[in-house]
Parts: structure tokens; C-alpha cells; sequence
């Protein structure tokens, strides 16, 4: 649970970054990679916990996704709105997806297999 309430505060963040700061990755490159490596590293850490797994398997995607994004942000220099709404919808699914993974828990013969 620890890990996805993290990966839900670095996805509000995002979220936050995107509406409010837009220029933020284009002044600092390295801040999208070091939330893409956090989410990555905390996506894996939730695996072993999750009652279901894919939610770890999508924040992980997301992370390399949003890693991906940033290099290519840094590299190519893509227009403010691909950036702007990149990091909007990764910050928000990553967000909705480790909040629900947290809360998520079945009991008894509603567990899910993995």
C-alpha cells in the first residue's frame, strides 16, 4: 500500500507540474526522468502487495512511457502541448490507478487470481 500511495502523490505532482508549471520540463529535463525512475522503482516495489497485477504492470508502462517523453522532450525539443498533455494523462492514470491498487483488497472468494 506504502508504494502506491507514493506513486499516487508522484502522479498529483505530475498533474500539478502539467496544469501549473508547464515549462517546467522544458527549464529541467531531469525532473520528468527522475519521476519516470521513481515510478518505475515504486511499480515494481507494489507488484509483490497488489492484490491484482496489472495495475503495477500500467504504472510501470507509464514510467517508461513518461521516461521516454522526457528524453524525448530533451532531445527533439517537441512542441509545449504534446509535453503539456503527456505529462497531464500520465500523471493522472498513474495517479487514479496506485490510488485504486491501494484501496483495492478483496476478501475471500471475490480475490482475483494474478
Amino acid at each position: 500500500m506504502f508504494p502506491n500511495a507514493l506513486n499516487t502523490a508522484i502522479g498529483l505532482l505530475l498533474v500539478y507540474a502539467a496544469v501549473l508549471q508547464p515549462d517546467l520540463a522544458a527549464r529541467h529535463p531531469w525532473i520528468l526522468a527522475a519521476a519516470a525512475l521513481a515510478m518505475f522503482v515504486l511499480a515494481v516495489w507494489a507488484r509483490r502487495n497488489d492484490a491484482v497485477r496489472w495495475m503495477s504492470a500500467v504504472n510501470a508502462a507509464l514510467a517508461i512511457g513518461l521516461l521516454a517523453l522526457g528524453l524525448a522532450d530533451w532531445s527533439l525539443t517537441l512542441h509545449r502541448l504534446v509535453t503539456f498533455w503527456g505529462v497531464f494523462w500520465i500523471g493522472l492514470v498513474v495517479a487514479v490507478v496506485a490510488l485504486w491498487a491501494a484501496l483495492y483488497h478483496p476478501r475471500g472468494e471475490q480475490a482475483v487470481a494474478h
